[in-house]
């Protein structure tokens, strides 16, 4: 998990300086926002792993609530950072979008890679 996190950031780092060469300093700036947003999520999902690897349950209850813990988590922490990237930073709703969706993709698409690799 930590390979396809690292996989995500360089393919985020390539997409971000395409996009500053060819939209600009303030496009880029915003797309590296939802990037940014989109490694949290990530980054969390990593956390939650790397807890569940030494602290495993058979009790399914339990497993259940931690899975539904962990997606309300993340689902807030997303919608807070887009909230404020919007809002209080006042960035391009466009580029804080496509750079999460850039970032998401890169996500599922380094996960299947590293999976491939090892």
């Amino acid at each position: 998990m930590f390979l396809a996190l690292l996989l995500q950031s360089v393919v985020i780092a390539v997409a971000l300086t395409s996009c500053w060469f060819w939209m600009g300093l303030m496009v880029a700036q915003a797309l590296a926002y939802g990037a940014a947003v989109a490694l949290v999520n990530s980054g969390l999902l990593v956390g939650r792993w790397y807890i569940g690897l030494n602290d495993y349950h058979c009790d399914g209850e339990r497993h259940l609530k931690t899975f539904h813990r962990s997606s309300l988590e993340r689902f807030f922490v997303v919608g807070i950072l887009l909230a404020v990237g919007f809002g209080f930073l006042n960035l391009a709703p466009d580029a804080v979008l496509m750079g999460f969706i850039v970032g998401q993709l890169a996500w599922a698409f380094a996960n299947v890679l590293a999976r491939r690799l090892f």
